[in-house]
């Protein structure tokens, strides 16, 4: 057996030592020039795009929406067959489309005369990005004059 061929099992594992090897090795000190940013030890609150510094609070009243329509087709059914019951032939059809009739009026009158006013807040916020935002929404925000919030989905949270 010539030498070369006894000492290739040794050349190949100092070689394949010698790559495992290379793998392990640790990068430069320097970190290639590249710098980390440092870490930010602030406490205040994080900023957004949609928070900011509350200038004005009101409570404000807005109009309580009624559905007229409805209150005119329930009216409308209600006096209908109220109306069928009314009568024989074609009296009772003509009691039934004057029950229609009547009680779609009366149903609309009924919605109409409940609708009216509801108590709500405004609330005027100036953004961090400088815009002023104002809000109305039906329940207290309870936030004040110089408080930090977070305008969302048309309401106003405290941040």
């Amino acid at each position: 057996m010539s030498i070369i061929t006894r000492r290739t099992p040794l050349l190949v594992a100092a070689v394949a030592l010698s790559a495992a090897l290379a793998g392990c090795q640790t990068a430069p000190y320097n970190n290639g020039g590249y710098a980390r940013p440092a870490p930010s030890y602030d406490s205040r609150p994080a900023r957004c795009a949609n928070c900011g510094v509350v200038k004005e609070v009101q409570q404000v009243y807005v109009e309580r929406k009624s559905n007229g329509t409805l209150g005119a087709v329930i009216g409308a059914v209600a006096g209908g067959l109220l109306g069928n019951t009314v009568g024989k032939g074609d009296g009772r059809k003509a009691a039934t489309v004057a029950g229609a009739v009547a009680g779609g009026v009366v149903g609309n009158k009924v919605a109409t005369a409940h609708s009216g006013t509801d108590v709500a807040w405004r609330v005027t916020v100036r953004l961090d990005g400088g815009r002023y935002v104002t809000v109305t929404q039906p329940d207290d925000p309870r936030v004040r004059e110089g408080d930090y919030v977070q305008v969302q989905d048309g309401r106003v949270y405290p941040r």
